[in-house]
């Protein structure tokens, strides 16, 4: 076996190599790990106690990592390695013979979500491993057996630690955690040993996160989960994702799909492996996927495959490791293709915003790009960052914050409008423009007035009386001295008492004021072209709608529609066109246009004022014209009046 294993590890050297790299959001933990081993703490901004990062044992693994090499781009890219050849080894090894460990290790090196995540800087290789710890483990259990604490113990602690790497994943482990809970529940000892070993880490991580941070999930959580996008809207994406990587990578989710299969005549331990693999792929539907093509089905699949492993016998290994050959043949997006011109397999904006994000940075941090004269990583936002270090500013408004944050280094104040650092931005509702710029795990707020001098000042300075006084105590939370009875009581005020509901109150009050040009791409021309580079669309001469969209949801309220351009060779006589506004299948108002409506001074083309007495689900505000007049549509713009009824407190 020996000799097979140098070769499956030459292999999976070859592939790691080949498609290794180092993403955007690697770089938000590693300026987080240069500032703990510079004195500042686990923080972002220095100053600001804010928990940037979702997998706490990633970030102590590369700050030891780290503190031992004091670098970052090779040091990650090498326990990425070590980790991901341990987990492989393993595997091969479980199967006990020369064709199992061959099967298992290319079904392995096949999957592109598996494959991407092996490198890229983020917490994978770690998670990889820890699933594979626990899962080799509980499928040796067989039905009959009475497990021994010693080894519910230490299943418990593979969760558990699992949970501290990312907390999300705790649901890979759920069914056999489960399962084995409700073997060993008429014994005390044995459901002791499970519970503690899986308690032990949570509770000293949520314990030193909530004291700390002041909040025990990540700040990662608020800015992508808690955001107040309607559920519906979450799912069809998520539903997006999934069909985006049956697209270009099905070997990942089809080794779910038949894990789950097989699982359903298996025993007990199988049903529950496969079972938690299922409920992450519906986990990923329900919060919307992921901008990152695959990202949230490679632990399913490593699951499955794990799963999958009985059943992998000598007499069908060669008909596996033929399947698995002809499918490296057919596929173009496999591993084992990769090459130096790889660069970004799909046009991001026709997925649905789901990017191959190893695509995009392959050529600007694969480590098989190295030179002497050449500094990896080789981005833009590097170059941008190190001007804006040794630039008289002290702070920027960025939409990507890895890169740049990590050169500006901690004398300058980062603020993320997507709010994966920011405290109080993360906490907020996202920002109603963010509909017409939809891209799934980029959700940016609108900043409030004031709040950029606050934080340059160290005064509050917002505008918004109620976000002013939300922010006094936020801050007192993230930049407040750590053992104060009011910072005892703000963290209780904002977790668990009224400050819990602030981004409700504060979308309910908040006005709605959208102005968005006419070419946008959630609104569609029938009887007008857009002009992308003037940012208009022009009728054509004939009579249909100039406009229609966006298809957003609305909050209640009373609303003024309008839009805004130029009318040439209008008639006098009756009726030009007419607005309209829909949610859904349902019309709300109606407004025929004529000559008089038309007002050149002010560049108006039609307005109409509507109410939505309950929330829009899909609203829709139109223009339809004749054909008559030569129309331009510069703008369209929707604010909001006044509430109706009144507003929640």
């Amino acid at each position: 076996m020996v000799p097979l294993e140098i070769v499956l590890a030459a292999t999976l050297t070859y592939v790691f190599l080949a498609n290794a790299w180092l993403g955007d959001d690697a770089y938000i933990t590693f300026r987080v790990v240069w500032n703990v081993l510079h004195g500042y703490g686990p923080v972002f901004n220095p100053g600001e106690r804010v928990q940037a990062y979702t997998h706490p044992l990633w970030m102590l693994l590369m700050t030891i990592a780290s503190g031992i090499t004091r670098e970052f781009f090779f040091t990650s890219l090498a326990v990425s390695y070590a980790l991901t050849l341990t987990t492989v080894i393993r595997l091969a090894r479980s199967t006990s013979f020369a064709a199992g460990a061959i099967a298992v290790t290319f079904v392995l090196l096949s999957s592109k979500a598996f494959v991407d995540y092996t490198s890229s800087g983020l917490e994978y290789p770690l998670s990889y491993l820890l699933l594979t710890a626990f899962y080799l483990a509980f499928l040796r259990i067989q039905s009959g057996d009475a497990e021994h604490p010693a080894l519910l113990r230490t299943l418990g602690l593979l969760a558990g630690l699992a949970f501290v790497n990312r907390i999300d994943s705790v649901l890979l482990y759920a069914g056999p955690m489960l399962w084995l809970a409700f073997r060993a529940r008429a014994n005390r000892d044995r459901l002791v040993s499970l519970v503690a070993g899986f308690a032990v880490p949570v509770l000293a991580w949520l314990l030193f996160a909530t004291w700390y941070y002041g909040f025990p999930l990540p700040n990662t959580y608020y800015a992508k989960i808690a955001t107040r996008i309607p559920s519906w809207l979450m799912h069809r994406q998520g539903w997006a994702y999934v069909l985006n990587s049956f697209s270009h990578d099905p070997i990942t989710l089809g080794a779910v799909g038949v894990a789950t299969a097989l699982a359903v005549r298996a025993n007990g331990a199988v049903r529950a492996s496969a079972a938690s693999a299922l409920l992450y792929v519906l986990y990923t539907v329900s919060i919307g996927g992921d901008f990152m093509s695959g990202r949230f089905f490679a632990m399913p699949f490593l699951v499955a495959v794990i799963t999958m492993l009985p059943y992998l016998r000598p007499e069908i290994a060669g008909w596996v490791a033929a399947g698995v050959v002809s499918y490296n043949l057919v596929m173009p997006l496999v591993p084992i293709k990769t090459t130096s011109a790889y660069d970004g397999a799909w046009p991001w904006r026709t997925q649905n915003g789901i990017k191959d994000e190893r695509g995009h940075y392959h050529q600007l941090t694969n480590v098989l790009f190295f030179s002497p004269f050449r500094r990896l990583p080789d981005h833009a936002w590097v170059r941008e960052g190190l001007s804006f270090r040794n630039g008289p500013d002290k702070l920027t408004v960025q939409g990507s914050i890895g890169f740049y944050g990590f050169m500006a280094g901690p004398d300058k104040h980062v603020v993320d409008r997507n709010a994966l650092s920011d405290p109080l931005l993360a906490r907020l509702p996202v920002s109603p423009r963010l509909y017409f710029e939809f891209f799934i795990g980029h959700f940016f707020r609108d900043i409030p007035d004031g709040y950029l001098e606050s934080i340059v000042s160290g005064q509050n300075h917002i505008a918004d009386p109620m976000v002013h006084g939300y922010y006094d105590r936020l801050r007192n939370v993230v930049s407040g001295p750590l053992w104060t009875r009011s910072r005892m009581r703000d963290i209780w005020y904002l977790n668990a008492a009224d400050g819990r509901r602030f981004a409700e109150r504060y979308d309910a009050a908040r006005p709605v004021a959208l102005s968005i040009r006419a070419n946008n791409e959630r609104f569609v021309a029938d009887a007008g072209e857009k002009d992308n580079a003037a940012g208009v669309i022009r009728s054509i001469g004939r009579s249909g709608y100039l406009q229609s969209g966006p298809g957003i949801p609305m909050k209640r309220g009373l609303y003024r529609a309008r839009w805004v351009g130029t009318a040439a060779n209008v008639p006098g006589d009756g009726a030009i066109g007419f607005v309209d506004v829909w949610d859904g299948e349902r019309r709300i108002a109606r407004l025929d246009i004529t000559a008089k409506d038309v007002r050149a001074d002010a560049r108006l083309l039609a307005e109409v004022e509507f109410a939505l007495p309950d929330p829009a689900v899909s609203l829709e505000y139109r223009l339809w014209v004749d054909g008559r007049a030569a129309i331009t549509l510069e703008r369209v713009e929707l604010a909001s009046m006044r509430e109706i009824g009144s507003t929640p407190q």
